[in-house]
């Protein structure tokens, strides 16, 4: 009589495939070295306010933990269904402030499961292109558009520098605070060189008191 639970025992078993303590080496070396070129571009074309060196550390600590699971998922069956049970519970409720982190938190988590999966060549290969067009890409970005800056304008309710600043490219009113003696504008507007002069000159205008000039967050993306 055949006793199909004994013939599933033995497929599951088949699969297994042993791990040397070499392969789990090279797959945690590579996966380490190639996300500190990952970190290496993140830190270089962050554009946040506050650069965070434990998201930089998080990035090599997923890269190094994703190649050991792929490497345990593909060498047994039986351990590949209960990781994926026990990781279809967790629950990761960290807020991403940045957009490109999370193209960087998926970065270091394609770069662990290539390596898990011993695909060397391809790993760095993939990694080191990936860098340069991300690279490239951030660069051409930076050139093809002015930075954007928060302006606030503090003046009397009669000066000409409100229509001065309501005239700079990419104007966008954000707050605007009127008395019965002065006026408060909060506005973004994109700024080469020439244009943060533009707006030092603003200061000539009559009833003018204050301009404050602060980096856009939101302006310094892609």
């Amino acid at each position: 009589m055949i006793n199909f639970a004994d013939i599933l025992k033995g497929n599951f078993m088949a699969e297994f495939s042993a791990i040397t303590v070499g392969e789990m080496l090279i797959a945690i070396v590579l996966s380490f070295a190639l996300s500190l070129f990952i970190v290496y571009i993140y830190k270089k074309t962050y554009a946040g306010v506050c650069y965070s060196r434990s998201f930089a550390g998080c990035l090599i600590m997923i890269a190094m933990v994703t190649a050991v699971v792929i490497q345990v998922i593909t060498s047994n069956v039986v351990l590949s269904l209960g990781m994926v049970g026990a990781l279809s519970i967790v629950r990761f409720r960290t807020a991403v402030k940045e957009a490109s982190d999370t193209a960087f938190l998926f970065w270091a988590i394609a770069t662990g499961i290539i390596c898990g999966a011993g695909y060397i060549t391809i790993s760095i290969l993939a990694t080191l292109i990936l860098g340069l067009l991300f690279v490239g890409i951030y660069v051409f970005g930076k050139k093809s558009k002015a930075d954007s800056y928060m302006v606030v304008l503090r003046c009397s309710t009669d000066s000409q520098a409100e229509d001065e600043l309501s005239g700079m490219p990419g104007f966008k009113l954000k707050n605007k605070t009127v008395n019965a003696t002065s006026t408060e504008i909060v506005a973004e507007v994109c700024l080469s060189h020439k244009g943060m002069r533009e707006v030092d000159q603003l200061r000539s205008y009559p009833g003018v008191t204050e301009i404050t000039i602060m980096s856009s967050v939101s302006g310094s993306v892609l």
